[in-house]
């Protein structure tokens, strides 16, 4: 039995409001690894600290808190390294899923065009963020989750590289802090510049919808 306009149309309708509901959960899906991943970080982070506030306590800083030290913050610089990694990869995918959600949005409004205000786009042009500023101020992308963890992350690899050389050199403790705040921030710049150019990556492969120029 051949299928008529009508059938057709109201195939393509019910196929659009189902990929929106599927689009909808995995939208939620990166939100909540996200959240998830952060977390996991973060309360590993506060056991390590806590774990060394002890240490250093009972050893009062002698060799055994440096030992203890730098055997515990690799494993948690390694452990936010991939949850910004990852955290970085949801945020891709959840503006994706988003961008794909704004198409079908527009496909709705375009149906009757004097109520296209009841589908008006609140979700993302330009991967999201151009209404937002996001790409006319680089400070835009410290308001990130992957920033968060970066920047945090950046810290615990400063800490770890200044009790390196105060452990191995034996520097003034002033200049073993320099040396360890000057590598935070060049590591906080590199996390930085990633998440940057990652953006404008994702940027360039979805460029504005012709309804948002």
């Amino acid at each position: 039995m051949q299928q008529t306009e009508s059938d057709r149309t109201a195939l393509l309708m019910q196929a659009l409001g189902n990929q929106y509901g599927r689009l909808q959960s995995a939208r939620g899906g990166t939100i909540s690894e996200s959240s998830s991943r952060t977390s996991l970080y973060l309360t590993s982070l506060t056991g390590a600290v806590v774990a060394l506030s002890f240490v250093a306590q009972a050893s009062r800083f002698s060799e055994t808190f440096f030992v203890f030290a730098l055997a515990v913050l690799p494993v948690v610089f390694f452990l936010g390294l991939v949850t910004y990694y990852r955290v970085l990869q949801t945020g891709v995918e959840d503006v994706i899923y988003a961008r794909a959600m704004s198409e079908i949005q527009r496909f709705y409004s375009e149906i009757d065009p004097a109520h296209a205000d009841l589908f008006r786009d609140t979700s993302v042009d330009h991967v999201g963020l151009a209404r937002l500023g996001m790409f006319a101020l680089r400070w835009q992308q410290f308001l990130s989750a992957a920033a968060v963890v970066a920047i945090i992350n950046s810290v615990v690899g400063g800490v770890f590289i200044g009790l390196s050389v105060a452990y191995v050199l034996q520097p003034p403790s002033l200049i073993a802090l320099g040396i360890g705040a000057a590598a935070a921030v060049l590591i906080a710049l590199s996390f930085l510049r990633h998440q940057w150019a990652t953006w404008m990556h994702v940027a360039k492969a979805l460029p504005m919808s012709p309804s948002a120029n």
